[in-house]
C-alpha cells in the first residue's frame, strides 16, 4: 500500500531535515551569517559529540566544532549534493579535523619525548664533574648554566648546544614559541652577565 507524501513517514522527516540542512548551507554560500548560526543550533551538538569520541578532550573537541563551523562557512560554496548529503558531508569535515589535531598530539607527544630525553642527556654532560684537563672556560660555562633557572639552562643548551631551532623547542616543549625566545633571551643575558669579568 502506497503511503501519501504528506503522512508524516520518518523518510519525509528525514528529507525535510535534509532540504534544510541544503537551504541553509546555500545561504551559507551566499554570505549569510544568520544561517550559519542556525546550522550550529541544528548541528552544533552533533558534531560536538562526534569530536569529542575522537578527541576524548573536552576543550579540544569544543575548538575543533569551532574550526568546524569556520570551516564549513568558508567552504559552503563547494557543496555537491550530488555526492553526499550536507550533514555528511559537514561530519567530514569535522572528522578531518580532528584526524589533524590526533596526528598533531602524537608528532607532539613523539616531539616531548624526544625534548625529555635531550635534556635528561644535557643534564648528564654539565653536572659531570670537571675534570682537570678541561679548560677555564668550559668550566666556568657549566658553573654559569647550572646557576640558571632550569627552564633557561634547558632552553639555552638545547639552542646552542643541540642546535634546536626556537620553535623546535617550544612546540616539543608545549610552550608558546614567545616564551620561549624571552626565555633564552633571558638565559644569553645571564650568562654574559656570569661571565663578563672571565678572563681566558
Amino acid at each position: 500500500m502506497l503511503r501519501s507524501s504528506g503522512d508524516g513517514t520518518p523518510e519525509d522527516s528525514l528529507k525535510a531535515e535534509v532540504r534544510e540542512d541544503a537551504r541553509l548551507l546555500a545561504a551559507i554560500a551566499d554570505g549569510n551569517q544568520h544561517a550559519l548560526a542556525a546550522l550550529y543550533r541544528r548541528r552544533g551538538d552533533m558534531l560536538y559529540s562526534l569530536l569529542m569520541r575522537m578527541l576524548t578532550n573536552e576543550m579540544e573537541a569544543q575548538e575543533a566544532t569551532q574550526d568546524a563551523f569556520v570551516a564549513i562557512w568558508q567552504r559552503a560554496h563547494k557543496y555537491d549534493p550530488c555526492r553526499s548529503s550536507p550533514l555528511a558531508w559537514m561530519v567530514m569535515i569535522a572528522r578531518g579535523l580532528a584526524l589533524d589535531r590526533l596526528r598533531a598530539r602524537s608528532r607532539r607527544s613523539a616531539n616531548h619525548t624526544a625534548y625529555e630525553h635531550e635534556v635528561m642527556s644535557l643534564e648528564l654532560e654539565i653536572n659531570r664533574p670537571i675534570q682537570a684537563e678541561r679548560d677555564d672556560l668550559a668550566a666556568a660555562c657549566a658553573s654559569a648554566l647550572n646557576r640558571l633557572p632550569e627552564d633557561q639552562a634547558h632552553a639555552v643548551q638545547l639552542a646552542f648546544l643541540r642546535g634546536w631551532t626556537h620553535k623546535e623547542i617550544a612546540s616539543a616543549a608545549g610552550e608558546p614559541l614567545g616564551t620561549v625566545k624571552a626565555r633564552i633571551r633571558r638565559g644569553l643575558l645571564a650568562l654574559r652577565k656570569a661571565l663578563k669579568d672571565y678572563h681566558a
